[in-house]
């Protein structure tokens, strides 16, 4: 669950980051379809950026620990990223 909620923080850090002229729309797929949806829509979501075998490993496992959080956790995950990324710091 840290490791969930350790890569939600800095995705959302990434995405209100100054240096971050936009969104890449693809990655917010993939944070997307990591906490909502069926795994293959998660799959084929990383399979843009073209991951190695170990990378590939690493984020269905990531998947895999999201898959366990209580509903309520997940909602509230990301209900907090809806309102992170609607805010005037994210602008």
């Amino acid at each position: 669950m840290k490791l969930a909620v350790i890569l939600a923080l800095a995705t959302l850090a990434l995405c209100c980051s100054p240096a971050s002229a936009e969104i890449c729309l693809n990655f917010l797929n993939v944070i997307k379809t990591l906490f909502m949806g069926m795994l293959s829509s998660y799959e084929a979501a990383i399979e843009v950026f073209v991951p190695d075998a170990n990378m590939k490993d690493a984020m269905i496992q990531l998947r895999s620990l999201v898959d366990t959080l209580p509903p309520n956790t997940t909602e509230n995950l990301l209900k907090f990223m809806d309102i992170v990324l609607k805010s005037p710091a994210c602008a």
